[in-house]
């Protein structure tokens, strides 16, 4: 199978064929969301050029007509939202502009033979009469459900398209001010119509198309970032010999790297993360739109460059375990590692950019241990713990504090970024009351574990806190003993409160053994004689019940936050 994606806007795919929608495919069946988002999209936030997706073609090269295979509601929608354009211009006074959008909506062949550019089966022929038609329709149709979804679109494009008329009208006095508004605004969205940007897959076997149409319906999703950018980097660095393709080579080099890390690392993830790392912030879904705005044929070796150069940097960042640290650099290798614990991806630019600076020694290690180890408490705090939902100004945040420190060429200046960056950081820590709730609401036990690692995490940072010495420690032979036993012996009832988190402690993996069932007593003084720190509580305690568990608990929500 020979794939080779091109480009195109819409103004040059609707003049290059003519488009069948066969009658095997499903009907129109966007709802009123869909055609809320995509005008959205594409109209009132939209500037030339928006990417609306990939579509998959077939038919004969060199015919005049082709099969949609996929992207049908989007160019149904699209023949749409031109028709309500087209009476727009007839309702403002407009004959010939309305005349301009029916050419790309129905022009002739090369047989001279009239005919619609986009051909539905499904709904024919309401979508023929009563959407694309120029003049009134000639025959009355009782709507179906596909009829009545298309005639749901015409209407919201024709009240947003009103709503637009009326603004301008509403600007200006004179009825020829008011006149020559319209036809601008009215023009601009046409312009934006036009210049919506795709990826076009034609084949021209039946067969191949539906294996690429089958399998980017089972991903549910089209194209993915990595292949259209793949796409557009080949088209704008051609091999200069018929030998190596430097291109190519350089972008399966970092795509084989990145699938040889030991944890599964989405490549448009990855490409993402880098993007937001070094340029401006845009969502997964418009990173393409980005990339081919910013990047050029005279940019676009170096682009590919620093994509491969990065890889190396970014797997320490999801599997730290599998790359040297020295003894100095450990905070770091353990703040990467905590992260991981809280499964949180929206600081990765910023880590990406932290870690890439300290390597080339941009940075000072102390800079980036501060800065990664307040991300780290960050996350603790406000994701791990307290449970609070990230808004997109976090992932703004990050993306902007990896861009200045990634742009600055000025060391002093880089210090000033990073402390201006703890401090928002900062600035967003929850409050410890809302942390103290979630804090409280941690549970270990046999039966309820999915957040173990988050819990020998959290037991940790307690154990390190109370030691006195500086003596490493390997907390990886460490593991969580139940004060009160979570399986007490026969004729012990066991307390409800076994499993929250004043109730656990770290110790070494003999001394767990030793301690089993052991009474409260019992275990305090061998706890005592192998060196485990305690906490004031545990070192005063007569007996062990839920009102020692729970003001534990308390106790060590303060150390935890205060830490």
């Amino acid at each position: 199978m020979n794939i080779t994606p091109k480009n195109a806007n819409i103004r040059a795919l609707f003049q290059a064929n003519f488009y069948k929608v066969p009658r095997f495919q499903r009907p129109y069946s966007w709802e009123k969301a869909n055609i809320e988002d995509f005008w959205k999209d594409a109209i009132e936030d939209g500037k030339p050029g928006y990417f609306i997706g990939s579509m998959v073609l077939y038919g004969v090269v060199g015919s005049e007509e082709v099969s949609i295979v996929d992207g049908q509601q989007r160019l149904t929608t699209i023949t749409v939202f031109l028709a309500a354009l087209r009476d727009a211009f007839q309702k403002a006074g407009e004959p010939q502009l309305a005349q301009g959008i029916q050419t790309i909506i129905q022009r002739r062949d090369l047989k001279n033979t009239l005919r619609y550019v986009l051909k539905t089966e499904t709904s024919y022929p309401y979508f023929q009469e009563y959407i694309q038609k120029l003049e009134d329709p000639e025959i009355e149709i009782v709507p179906g459900e596909e009829e009545k979804g298309l005639d749901a679109a015409y209407r919201y494009a024709v009240a947003q398209l009103d709503a637009i008329v009326a603004e301008a009208q509403a600007a200006k006095q004179s009825k020829n001010a008011q006149k020559a508004a319209v036809r601008k605004r009215l023009e601009a969205v046409r312009e934006l119509l036009l210049a919506l940007d795709v990826v076009v897959v034609q084949l021209d076997n039946e067969d191949d198309a539906y294996i690429v149409f089958e399998t980017l319906n089972t991903r549910g999703k089209d194209l993915e970032p990595k292949d259209l950018i793949k796409n557009y980097l080949t088209r704008l660095l051609p091999p200069k010999s018929p030998e190596v393709d430097a291109a190519k080579l350089k972008w399966t080099k970092w795509l084989t790297e990145l699938a040889s890390s030991a944890v599964t690392i989405d490549p448009s993830m990855y490409l993402h993360h880098f993007w937001l790392s070094r340029h401006e912030y845009v969502s997964e879904k418009t990173l393409y739109k980005g990339v081919k705005a910013k990047i050029k044929k005279a940019n676009a070796t170096e682009f590919l460059n620093q994509i491969v150069a990065d890889v190396d940097t970014y797997r320490r960042i999801f599997e730290p375990d599998n790359f040297p640290w020295k003894n100095e650099q450990r905070a770091l290798k353990e703040a990467l590692l905590a992260l991981g614990i809280f499964k949180v991806r929206q600081p990765t630019p910023m880590v990406l950019s932290l870690l890439r600076s300290y390597l080339a020694r941009e940075i000072s290690l102390k800079q980036a241990k501060d800065t990664l180890q307040a991300i780290e408490r960050f996350h603790f705090l406000f994701t791990a713990i307290a449970g609070v939902s990230s808004s997109g100004g976090v992932s703004m945040m990050y993306a902007a504090g990896a861009r200045s420190l990634t742009n600055e060429t000025s060391a002093q200046k880089r210090g000033l970024h990073l402390a201006e960056f703890r401090k928002k950081l900062l600035d967003r820590v929850p409050e410890e009351d809302v942390f103290n709730a979630g804090f409280m609401e941690l549970k270990y036990s046999q039966a309820e574990n999915r957040r173990r690692a988050l819990i020998q995490y959290v037991l940790r940072r307690i154990d390190a806190k109370l030691r006195t010495t500086d003596a490493p420690v390997d907390y990886s032979k460490m593991t969580i003993e139940h004060i009160a036993p979570q399986n007490p012996p026969t004729g012990v009832d066991r307390l409800e409160e076994y499993a929250d988190i004043g109730n656990l402690i770290l110790v070494g993996s003999e001394l767990n053994q030793q301690l089993t069932n052991a009474s409260f007593a019992d275990k305090i003084k061998s706890m005592k004689k192998a060196g485990v720190p305690l906490d004031s509580i545990l070192q005063n305690a007569n007996s062990w019940g839920p009102e020692q568990i729970k003001a534990r608990g308390e106790l060590l929500a303060t150390y935890v936050f205060q830490s």
